[in-house]
């Protein structure tokens, strides 16, 4: 029995549901006749009702069928479109809903740049939940803090101590590199790194700052789902969505429903977040060496985009 394909409006999703509908009992795949009359008695389903599970059985059914294959052709043409850069790229999506992935050299090691400020917020939130450290706290700034490139502290005077929890905020709306060098002095670079190979349930090579496409989306994923119940978790959130940089995941897609972190190092230019569609999905590009990465990264985040939006739950 063959199946019509539908090509979907981003405009909405009743229209499709019930062109679907319309074209399955057109060629006969949804009829009254479907099934036969079952027999009666008072536990069982009426026969229309019987007949309406089966029908929407077979138009899930369907739906899914027709999802995967736009799944598949996106993979296609983000690969088409990397080309030859496709070895220098790590891709890591997930479809929170559906759990459907597109994985493009996924475990493949890149430095992380400043994207590994998520998990140090991750790993100081989940110290604030225990009460190992407190949210309250100030930390004194120490001339080994001191790193040029993104912040605003650089211009600041220092001399007196600052709340743990606006270097927090300052690490991830301004990427700022003085107030995320003096948390992990907090932290400890080699106990941060034990914590966030805890998350992950392996260990990873700690000689650099080194990150995979999937590694990283595994803890977006904990930071989406926040299994523990972690109050400091959405604040982490709202931070990403109202960062200061926006050329890569959310340069053409609506800025708002963006959470997400940058991250540059060298030739390294890399972008992770949480995008809150009506289907919410989890995205993490790193790029190594790849001419005008932060547009690459942006025309990748929009094909995703028009995607999930365009898809049928």
């Amino acid at each position: 029995m063959g199946i019509v394909l539908i090509i979907v409006s981003a405009a909405g999703f009743d229209p499709y549901v019930k062109k679907i509908k319309k074209t399955a009992q057109a060629s006969g795949e949804v009829s009254n006749q479907s099934v036969p009359p079952a027999v009666s008695n008072d536990n069982s389903l009426s026969y229309e009702e019987e007949r309406d599970k089966l029908n929407e059985e077979k138009l899930r059914l369907q739906i899914n069928k027709q999802n995967e294959q736009k799944r598949q052709a996106l993979e296609d043409q983000i690969k088409s479109y990397l080309g030859k850069n496709i070895d220098n790229v790590g891709i890591s999506y997930y479809d929170i809903n559906s759990g459907k992935q597109i994985i493009i050299n996924g475990d493949k090691t890149f430095l992380a740049g400043s994207t590994v400020k998520v998990q140090m917020n991750m790993v100081l939130y989940d110290m604030f939940q225990k009460g190992q450290i407190s949210s309250s706290e100030s930390l004194k700034y120490t001339p080994d803090c001191y790193e040029e490139g993104t912040g605003i502290l650089q211009g600041q005077s220092l001399i007196s101590p600052i709340p743990i929890q606006t270097l927090s905020d300052y690490s991830i709306l301004h990427s700022d590199n003085i107030a995320t060098n003096m948390i992990i002095k907090k932290l400890g670079y080699q106990n941060m790194r034990n914590l966030i190979d805890e998350k992950l349930g392996h260990a990873t090579d700690h000689s650099e700052n080194y990150i995979t496409a999937n590694d990283e989306t595994a803890l977006l994923k904990l930071l989406y789902s926040n299994p523990e119940n972690n109050p400091f978790y959405s604040k982490l959130i709202t931070n990403m969505k109202i960062t200061d940089f926006h050329d890569r995941i959310d340069l053409y897609i609506p800025q708002e429903i963006a959470a997400h972190k940058i991250g540059d190092y060298s030739n390294y230019v890399n972008d992770v977040g949480i995008v809150y569609t009506e289907n919410p999905y989890i995205l993490s590009v790193y790029t190594q060496g790849v001419s005008n990465a932060s547009e690459v990264i942006g025309h990748i985040s929009k094909m995703i985009y028009d995607y999930q939006i365009s898809k049928v739950n």
